[in-house]
């Protein structure tokens, strides 16, 4: 056997005691992390559906339902329901992927709309996006606290609106519609419209079985 052979043999053995040992690790952290990352999502999720939902009592994440591009939760107060929030991704966005919650009646009125992520340009889209309370002198003098979620004029106007099953898309004005759009973030505005209504829309389509699957 060379000498060659002979110094080549101990690295290999040395190298893959080292991936070994890595995996090991890796398997390892995998395994201490998982459960506190789960945690943490599962309570930001459960913050973030608080924000478009009237009170509850129950875990909405734990009664997750899939239809088609939706994800809807359900909210219950003493064991009725009392709303959804529906989950979706538009891919529509000028930035890429928007997220939006939009929480509904169980009649299926719109009640309040969230986009919980997205990636538009900062000052154009992201004001489409973007709930962010602004602060006045009166009101720092004045010690004003105020409550509840930011206004957003193109989140809020889908406050009360409903959709029908099988009904035309909802556009904004510049595309003959009826929603108000961010000037210069059309591409924004379409997007959050869009999602939005395949929330409200998949939900008239099923609403019999939400709701029956719900009690």
């Amino acid at each position: 056997m060379s000498n060659d052979n002979v110094k080549i043999t101990p690295l290999v053995v040395r190298l893959g005691l080292i991936s070994c040992v890595a995996s090991t690790l890796l398997a390892w952290v995998y395994l201490k992390t998982e459960e506190p990352i789960a945690a943490a999502l599962k309570q930001k999720t459960n913050s973030a559906l608080s924000e478009v939902l009237p009170a509850f009592d129950n875990q909405p994440v734990e009664e997750a339902v899939k239809v088609g591009k939706v994800t809807f939760y359900v909210a219950r107060k003493d064991g009725a329901v009392v709303g959804f929030v529906g989950e979706t991704v538009s891919n529509k966005g000028y930035g890429g992927e928007i997220t939006v919650l939009a929480g509904l009646q169980p009649d299926g009125t719109i009640t309040t709309v969230l986009v919980t992520k997205q990636t538009e340009t900062p000052g154009l889209g992201t004001v489409v996006c973007s709930r962010t309370r602004e602060k006045t002198l009166t009101g720092i003098l004045a010690g004003k606290k105020e409550t509840g979620l930011p206004p957003n004029r193109i989140l809020d106007q889908f406050a009360g609106m409903k959709a029908a099953a099988g009904q035309t898309p909802w556009a904004v004005k510049k595309d003959g519609g009826d929603l108000d759009a961010v000037t210069g973030a059309t591409i924004t505005s379409r997007a959050v419209g869009d999602a939005v209504f395949t929330v409200a829309e998949t939900f008239a389509q099923n609403s019999k079985s939400l709701l029956t699957d719900s009690h």
